[in-house]
């Protein structure tokens, strides 16, 4: 066999070799999440229902993100550097999504006091920590891991990149069924498919326009925090006409934004990822 046709073999079973590892890591990471959720959840001595669940999201979402930023590492794609450049053109790309995150937060109903925190500060630093460790976890390990698995075989066209979004973001709204089997209700965790997958389809084109993981983390953990604030640590009104109305002005908008630039991206600008 000529010397170059052995390189190219033996980058192939390299390259299966690292998949078939974070395969099997992932898996046992899952399994490790899932015992604990069924298992091992509220064993920490606290009085207060929702900060003990808090306490156990930051634990198990720590751990996750933590072993998802090491598969990342292993694996080598380059979206980790926090600061990478263009950085001040990759934040401005991304504001739009930041819109939609900060939006999520009743800000009319809080503004006129029809809704109000109530908690304690420490409670509500320890919701954005929780909010934190669930966005680091779920966009290392859908955006990062899932999503640029998927990207790395379907960029070379528009059709393999819509392609690459679809599935992961699927994947990614479908894993919150399991929130069934934890007691919310069906019609709740249908809602939180459909928003999951938007917001994973909208994390995806950032991240491809920006190669910057981070800007989709806090994205997320935004997004997570201003939904939260008030069921979580408050009372009152939250969906009113106002909100209702900004809130699709803003999806619209954000949803026609995203589109154009998903269709404008080049193969190049997924390939940097990679190489």
């Amino acid at each position: 066999m000529p010397k170059n046709q052995k390189t190219t073999v033996t980058q192939l079973k390299t390259k299966l070799d690292k998949r078939k590892i974070c395969i099997c890591i992932t898996l046992v990471t899952a399994a490790l999440m899932l015992i604990y959720e069924f298992f091992l959840s509220g064993i920490i001595p606290v009085s207060d229902e929702s900060v003990k669940s808090g306490i156990d999201m930051i634990v198990t979402r720590a751990l996750g993100g933590a072993v998802f930023i090491t598969i990342l590492a292993y694996i080598g794609y380059k979206v980790m550097n926090p600061l990478k450049r263009p950085f001040l053109r990759s934040v401005l790309f991304a504001i739009p999504a930041f819109v939609v995150a900060v939006n999520n937060l009743p800000i009319y109903p809080l503004a006129t006091g029809i809704a109000g925190v109530t908690s304690p500060l420490w409670q509500v630093l320890l919701l954005a920590l929780e909010c934190l460790m669930v966005g680091l976890f779920e966009e290392i390990c859908f955006r990062g891991v899932i999503f640029l698995g998927f990207l790395e075989k379907r960029r070379a066209t528009t059709k393999d990149r819509f392609v690459a979004i679809i599935l992961s973001s699927a994947v990614f709204g479908a894993v919150h069924l399991i929130n069934i089997f934890l007691g919310a209700s069906p019609g709740a965790v249908l809602m939180q498919i459909g928003y999951s997958f938007l917001i994973g389809a909208m994390c995806s084109v950032v991240l491809m326009k920006t190669a910057n993981l981070w800007l989709c983390v806090l994205i997320h953990a935004i997004f997570n925090f201003c939904g939260a604030l008030v069921p979580r640590c408050g009372e009152g009104i939250i969906w009113e006409p106002m909100t209702v109305t900004v809130t699709a002005i803003i999806a619209v908008a954000v949803t026609v934004y995203m589109t154009v630039a998903f269709f404008r991206i080049k193969a190049r600008e997924c390939d940097r990822i990679y190489k």
